[in-house]
């Protein structure tokens, strides 16, 4: 897959300060060329990958030459994880023979046009996969959906790919590229069944802003609340996401906070128990999809499944 050179912020940002040591380095040398350095950085830039710990929380970059030879799709069939300075590529489906190798340059689930500008900002190119062939030919984005300010229609738009933007099926009125589902306010979950349809929360684009809200909502201690919204999350995200290992993680916190949960009396302390143990038998079967069954993260929840239901046994 061919990359152009990246003309972004973060690397112009950064280029000068490589420009200065790669010059000093090569001083007096005919390398010394800045079109060749920038061409070199470009490359080096795209060909990064994000490198995390047992915990999937982002520790650095790492160069892997052999690695960076996959080509990208936003309906991979490989998935790339880390233990320790190991790369692993594992495959989360059957890949046929003749099929090739494919892994995402960017986190999914996402949107059509989230990956489009995610892939054209970070590495400047634009995606052919199946997947994204399909939402072009379409035109029709089927994990976004939109709230018409005219008519109030809430529904799956069309696309008009070419200039991003968008068209109401009800009304035909334009929706501009700034009424983002991001921007739709979900703070209020007790109506939130109410103010969306069943197939909206299935959206992508809000399942991803249930996620953050969840996560945000844990760094405040709030675990009740968290739960109500990452339990929302967790259906869209078995939906269509659950071969990624951050799914697997984030359903582990969710039955971490099962046993945070307050109690009345015994039977709803057992209740909980039941459902922890539920939520971590689940992320188990996500993770055993996408990471190997000695890597940090499988045995830190594999470890919470058995002492879980150890303590279910000793309350019968």
């Amino acid at each position: 897959m061919k990359h152009e050179n990246i003309e972004n912020d973060k690397i112009q940002e950064y280029y000068p300060f490589v420009l200065k040591g790669v010059t000093e380095m090569l001083k007096g040398s005919s390398a010394a060329d800045p079109v060749e350095i920038y061409d070199m950085y470009n490359k080096l830039v795209v060909n990064l990958f994000t490198l995390e710990d047992g915990q999937l929380r982002t520790i650095g970059s790492a160069l892997i030459p052999e690695i960076s030879k996959i080509n990208h799709s936003c309906e991979p069939n490989c998935v790339l994880s880390f233990k320790g300075r190991t790369a692993y590529v594992t495959a989360i489906r059957e890949i046929p023979k003749g099929t090739e190798i494919t892994i995402s340059y960017i986190p999914l689930p996402k949107s059509f046009l989230t990956r489009k500008e995610n892939l054209h900002r970070q590495f400047n190119f634009t995606c052919h996969c199946c997947l994204c062939s399909k939402q072009r030919e379409e035109k029709v984005d089927h994990m976004l959906m939109r709230e018409c300010p005219v008519c109030n229609n809430h529904s799956h738009p069309r696309l008009d790919l070419d200039n991003d933007d968008l068209s109401c099926p009800s009304c035909g009125s334009s929706l501009l590229k700034s009424l983002k589902v991001n921007d739709l306010v979900l703070k209020n979950i007790a109506n939130f069944d109410s103010a969306i349809s069943t197939r909206a929360q299935q959206d992508v684009e809000i399942i991803n802003h249930l996620v953050e809200d969840t996560e945000n909502l844990i760094l405040e201690k709030q675990w009740e609340p968290a739960l109500r919204t990452g339990l929302k999350a967790t259906v869209g995200l078995m939906d269509w996401a659950q071969q990624y290992p951050s799914t697997g993680l984030f359903i582990a916190k969710l039955g971490k906070l099962y046993l945070e949960q307050e109690y009345s009396d015994r039977a709803v302390y057992i209740d909980n128990v039941n459902r922890a143990i539920q939520m971590f038998d689940i992320s188990l079967k996500c993770l055993s999809l996408s990471l190997s069954r000695n890597h940090e993260l499988f045995l830190e929840v594999d470890q919470l499944y058995r002492f879980t239901r150890d303590i279910l046994r000793n309350q019968e």
